[in-house]
């Protein structure tokens, strides 16, 4: 007579998942093609010369968002603004976060020091 084992036999109770069917089909974007739309973006909007992700997270694997950080180098503002002659362009590092949509569309972002996290624990 055989021996059961009863991994065996629980391995068999467990139901099989489908590859079929709509979210088989659906993938999600490569982090390169994530990575690519934020430096994009912040050449385009702040005409960062260099840029850095340092952070980048699946917010909501059903919505299929993505949260990021990036680390950009951008010419500083004062320099340009007084005109000053510089034999060396002077770049200043900004963090910025990102919030991106299932299409790789920038749906929010702003400068991380700029971000207001709301607090229970502070009464004011």
């Amino acid at each position: 007579m055989a021996k059961i084992n009863i991994l065996d036999i629980l391995k068999m109770s467990e139901p099989e998942l489908s590859t079929v069917g709509p979210e088989a089909e659906r993938q999600m974007p490569p982090i390169e093609d994530v990575r690519d739309a934020i430096a994009n973006f912040l050449m385009k909007m702040v005409g960062a010369k260099k840029v850095n992700l340092t952070k980048l997270a699946l917010e909501d694997s059903e919505k299929e968002t993505w949260e990021a950080e990036a680390e950009a180098y951008v010419p500083n503002p004062t320099i340009i603004a007084l005109g000053l002659p510089v034999t060396r362009e002077v770049l200043d590092s900004e963090v910025y976060l990102f919030r991106l949509d299932k299409r790789l569309n920038i749906v929010a972002y702003g400068l991380r020091d700029s971000v207001i996290m709301e607090r229970d624990d502070l009464e004011f």
